[in-house]
């Protein structure tokens, strides 16, 4: 299954916000207040003209499948990554972030809630390993190849 990545654009407004207001988003992430409009627009500025930080919206055939995100942190890359509502349980997340570290150089790192074995699988599957666990988050480390 071939997922590609392409940069997000302000244009991705209105689906990136679906996306992240999503119940069983917001359950899964590490911030689970819903976000308004007007926070989620400043935000997506912010992040698309931000030169840390890469924004895409990975696609299949076409479709938009779900989005990821890459922060430049001192020592390598900060990942996090969501499927669509309608996409969910179709294998699409373990490609989607094989596609961005074949993007980007690591190391790399994850965020995890204990509670999201459907992440926590994919960063397994990808070479990622738990270094820590604080809070309910599991923090994942890849490193560089």
């Amino acid at each position: 299954m071939l997922v590609e990545l392409r940069l997000a654009t302000i244009e991705d407004t209105e689906l990136l916000l679906e996306w992240r207001n999503d119940t069983a988003t917001r359950q899964a992430s590490l911030s689970s207040s819903k976000v308004t409009k007007e926070a989620h627009l400043t935000w997506l500025q912010a992040s698309l003209g931000n030169t840390d930080r890469r924004l895409w919206i990975a696609q299949l055939e076409g479709c938009a499948v779900g989005s990821c995100r890459a922060d430049r942190q001192q020592d390598g890359w900060l990942l996090s990554w969501t499927i669509a509502p309608d996409m969910r349980g179709k294998g699409l997340a373990y490609p989607m972030v094989l596609a961005i570290l074949n993007s980007l150089t690591g190391p790399f790192f994850a965020q995890i809630k204990s509670d999201n074995m459907a992440s926590i699988k994919v960063a397994e599957k990808a070479g990622f390993t738990c270094q820590e666990t604080k809070d309910d988050v599991l923090y994942f480390v890849r490193e560089a190849s």
